[in-house]
């Protein structure tokens, strides 16, 4: 059975039936037992076999400095989120806007400090600007469309200090382990940052819709603008849409989020339509005070730390700056900054008058949110050890290596992975899937590890961007009330284009490298 036919059965199961459910995590788990009961073919025998791949994948200490800093960053996003830092950003923010292209630069430079995550991005600037919108009467679809350009496509490009940095980190480490590689995981992922061409393409899209495109050239409306009614010649101020609304809707989301007809693709579910209440960690922020800084400082604190942490623990490896990054344990050092922040911003919002029962339901209900990346993480961990231990590595180095063109692997991982994230909508579940399987190509065929692993994230970021069951654009369109299906197709064309520039430029890198 070792490194034959069979030793694909586990992803076999997992790519379809992720596809088929659009939920990746039962698909990781029939897939991991699938794999276990190959090696421990018993009526209890595959079920040890299956802890055991999840115990020994857990317990190795780099792993488990991932899983603490995911949990960890979930409890410092809970944090900023109850103490009111949201809120005040917006309350700043909302009135400083004068213009339609003025509102665009805005959506882009928020992304200055909400790049943590695509969902508190979403959070933190979507209402503000949907306030915006009424004001300047900019179309609610075009602004949704710039701030969701600018979240998973965005986030996905920075080095430092977002779930999406540690998440990609450890899925790189592990497939560098499975295949007997000693390169390092962190200097890696910097290399596939320039050759995330989908990302990149979307990114340069999106700047030219915010900023060259006819709408911007509309004259500046002033805030105080009036709606007039004629039949009762009356005067009536736009409402201000408040920034919890975004809160709520996201919460309706987490809980109603993507239940849908999965059958008819046009009759998704719509989550605005939902009575469901939003999150206590939401509600919990309106009693406090709202205040920029407890959004700001807490951030640039953890900036500041990443990045010193980052170099501290390789400066003495080298003289240079690049030879640091190569060397530093980023994993370390992003856990180590995370770790200080939210000690010292726990303090901060102490003495700032927060309530320390507050501040802990925060930290805790915070990093519960991010125990589904969790579990995600640790199930394609385990899949790919029962794999690894299958011979599935060699199998595709004997196979599908030697008869697939090295130059075609990165294109053709590319538009697979699209089509995977497009219908299940997760990025990290799309990169979980397609990692092992393109790390075992580029093995067999000499190909370029970070080429590979770009096309795996750039094919991943599509889905993130603009599949209609991708969380943020279920989130996206709930807060701007615009209609899911709608909104996804809106973003059709731009990523088509994206898509294709992507795979034009991977073939060709196929070549060069």
């Amino acid at each position: 059975m070792y490194a034959t036919i069979w030793s694909l059965l586990p992803f076999i199961v997992v790519i379809p039936l992720a596809m088929i459910t659009r939920q990746v995590v039962p698909a990781l788990v029939v897939g991991l037992l699938v794999g276990s009961y190959m090696m421990a073919p018993t009526l209890l025998g595959g079920i040890n076999k299956s802890l055991y791949y999840l115990f020994e994948e857990v317990v190795i200490p780099g792993n488990i400095h991932l899983i603490l800093f995911l949990y960890t960053f979930g409890s410092f996003v809970g944090l900023v989120r109850i103490t009111g830092g949201v809120n005040g950003f917006a309350k700043w923010l909302e009135p400083r806007v004068k213009s339609v292209r003025g509102a665009f630069g805005v959506a882009w430079l928020t992304s200055i400090g909400t790049f943590m995550a695509p969902d508190f991005r979403i959070i933190a600037v979507a209402p503000i600007m949907a306030s915006i919108n009424k004001r300047l009467n900019i179309s609610p679809q075009k602004m949704a469309y710039v701030i969701d350009v600018t979240a998973t496509p965005l986030i996905s490009l920075i080095p430092i200090g977002t779930a999406f940095v540690g998440y990609m980190i450890g899925l790189l480490a592990v497939s560098l382990k499975h295949i007997g590689s000693k390169e390092s995981a962190y200097p890696l992922f910097l290399a596939t940052i320039p050759l995330n061409f989908f990302a990149i393409a979307i990114l340069v899209i999106g700047a030219y819709i915010s900023f060259f495109s006819k709408d911007v050239k509309k004259s500046p409306v002033s805030s105080a603008s009036p709606v007039v009614d004629v039949k009762n010649k009356k005067e009536h101020r736009l409402p201000k849409v408040s920034p919890s609304y975004a809160m709520i809707a996201h919460a309706r989301h987490l809980h109603h989020g993507i239940q849908m007809e999965m059958g008819k693709l046009g009759t998704l579910h719509d989550p605005s339509h939902d009575e469901a209440p939003p999150e206590a960690i939401d509600l919990m922020s309106e009693e406090a005070k709202p205040s920029a800084l407890h959004l700001i400082l807490p951030i640039a604190l953890l900036l500041l730390l990443t990045f010193f942490l980052t170099w501290w623990s390789g400066h003495t490896l080298s003289n240079n700056f690049f030879g640091v990054l190569m060397n530093a344990n980023a994993t370390e050092a992003m856990l180590q900054a995370i770790l200080i922040t939210l000690v010292i911003s726990s303090v901060f919002y102490l003495f700032r008058g927060q309530k320390i029962g507050q501040l802990m339901y925060g930290i805790l209900a915070g990093g519960n949110q991010m125990m589904a990346v969790i579990v995600l993480l640790v199930f394609v961990w385990a899949v790919s050890g029962v794999s690894t231990d299958l011979g599935f590595s060699t199998y595709v180095a004997h196979t599908v290596g030697a008869v697939v063109p090295r130059m075609l692997i990165a294109p053709a991982l590319f538009v697979l992975g699209s089509v995977i994230s497009y219908f299940i909508g997760s990025s990290f579940g799309t990169w979980g899937i397609l990692m092992p399987l393109g790390f075992s190509l580029a093995m067999s065929t000499h190909a370029s590890l970070a080429l590979i692993a770009a096309a795996v994230f750039a094919s991943g970021t599509l889905g993130g961007f603009a599949s209609p069951l991708s969380d943020n654009t279920v989130a996206m369109a709930t807060v701007m009330k615009l209609p899911v299906v709608s909104f996804s197709n809106s973003l059709l064309k731009s990523t088509l284009v994206a898509g294709g520039a992507a795979t034009i430029g991977y073939a060709i890198a196929g070549f060069v490298m």
